[in-house]
């Protein structure tokens, strides 16, 4: 099985060109995960970037893709003494399936935090969360978990027996199985790794993503992230959900907000 750089590794065909192989194993039921799909995007945008790390991506998934070949296409839109804009588009059977633009520079781990909010509502700790299985209660297949060692918190599990909280919150601990260390691009896979929030009201089903946006904060400490996911209004079909991960030494590292369907199966 593959590890997280193998599967998420692009080949440079030429300037703006990247190849990637799509790996169907990082999926929910037939469809890759979209944090996983951005990691592919976000390796091709580097590789064409003046500037090491991406701290804003603003995706919107087009079409969902499939397992197998596929194109990152990257145009470099402006470049800066501190930060540049890339557009970056996955095509498969010359179609698009992905549409990010990407803002790049440089993140420390070290550089001091003038300001920060009040922390959300603690997760249990590791040894007290439940380890996510790779089977919903719907029948589902999370190919996904057989990557990501995900740990749910127990008060935000109870859709999982047919008890749902009532509320749109999920919150959890996640690392990759392989043992690779979080960095920025592992982050963009930590925001969409967790069940949609739209579980704590028991309305399992696919929930595919329409819009993500990512903003990178920090270079992550080595070990484990910690993951808080909230959502405000269901309507419509339509949902939302923010994210916070913290890293192992309690740092604030990576924000996310999505909008996403309702889709039960």
């Amino acid at each position: 099985m593959p590890d997280f750089d193998e599967a998420s590794a692009t080949r440079r065909v030429s300037p703006g060109l990247h190849s990637v192989d799509i790996d169907g194993t990082w999926s929910v039921g037939e469809v890759p995960n979209g944090g996983y799909l951005l990691a592919l995007i976000l390796r091709a945008a580097l590789g064409e970037s003046a500037h090491p790390h991406p701290v804003s991506t603003n995706a919107h998934f087009v079409a969902p893709p499939t397992a197998g070949p596929a194109e990152v296409k990257v145009e470099v839109v402006r470049t800066g003494r501190t930060i540049e804009t890339l557009r970056a588009t996955l095509v498969q059977d010359d179609q698009p399936r992905v549409e990010a633009t990407i803002t790049t520079s440089t993140l420390s781990r070290t550089s001091p935090v003038e300001w920060v909010g009040p922390p959300p509502e603690p997760v249990a700790p590791v040894d007290e969360c439940i380890r996510a299985v790779v089977d919903l209660p719907d029948g589902t297949h999370v190919g996904l978990l057989e990557h990501v060692d995900l740990r749910l918190d127990p008060q935000t599990l109870g859709w999982f027996s047919g008890r749902p909280a009532g509320q749109l919150s999920m919150r959890g601990h996640v690392r990759l199985a392989d043992g690779t260390q979080p960095d920025p691009v592992v982050l963009a896979l930590a925001v969409d790794s967790l069940p949609p929030t739209v579980f704590g009201l028991g309305r399992l089903g696919w929930a595919p993503t329409v819009q993500l946006t990512v903003l990178t904060r920090s270079l992550p400490a080595p070990g484990w992230l910690t993951v808080h996911l909230r959502g405000r209004l269901v309507r419509d079909g339509w949902f939302d959900e923010e994210a916070e991960v913290y890293d192992a030494d309690g740092a604030l590292v990576a924000q996310s907000r999505q909008l996403a369907r309702i889709r039960v199966t």
